[in-house]
């Protein structure tokens, strides 16, 4: 059953109440979900879709707050039957969330600004491990790392590309 944001946008705060008032209840794995669920973003808005807006360039406030309470979900209560489906929604939501770094990071490093560019792409890389944009985090690296002069990290990094996504 698929639940609409409209009514979802409701359920974040109540189900914060409820988690607070009952941190011991059977269904406390529900009331994660549904708030992992109602920020939960599965497709671009009206505007978006109409302008063709890449998602991945606006900020991820609620991106992020989906990805934290299902993964609460995920670490509290390991066999909950919605634990699955907060998997599965929680790839796609690492996946946007080291995207919108990468675009941060590259803004950086367009601007020259390599330092704050390595340090976004390695945000990414450690707190999105397994992400699809892994491969470009360490891209954004090497190119910093060149612009910095530092030639050895610029070729760990490299190495560690290689290694990790042959044929890059």
């Amino acid at each position: 059953m698929r639940i609409t944001k409209r009514v979802c946008r409701s359920r974040p705060s109540a189900a914060d109440t409820f988690i607070r008032e009952n941190p011991i209840h059977e269904r406390v794995d529900y009331a994660l979900y549904i708030k992992g669920l109602a920020y939960f973003e599965d497709e671009a808005g009206f505007l978006e879709r109409r302008f063709n807006r890449d998602v991945t360039q606006r900020p991820p406030k609620e991106v992020s707050e989906a990805y934290s309470s299902l993964r609460r979900l995920v670490e509290r209560y390991p066999a909950s039957q919605y634990a699955p489906d907060a998997e599965q929604r929680m790839v796609f939501l690492k996946n946007r969330l080291s995207e919108y770094e990468n675009h941060v990071a590259d803004y950086y490093l367009r601007r020259g600004a390599y330092v704050a560019a390595v340090n976004r792409a390695k945000n990414a890389l450690e707190s999105y491990n397994g992400a699809d944009s892994n491969a470009e985090s360490l891209r954004i690296m090497i190119s910093a790392y060149e612009e910095l002069g530092l030639n050895d990290l610029a070729a760990d990094a490299q190495r560690v590309l290689e290694l990790n996504f042959p044929g890059s």
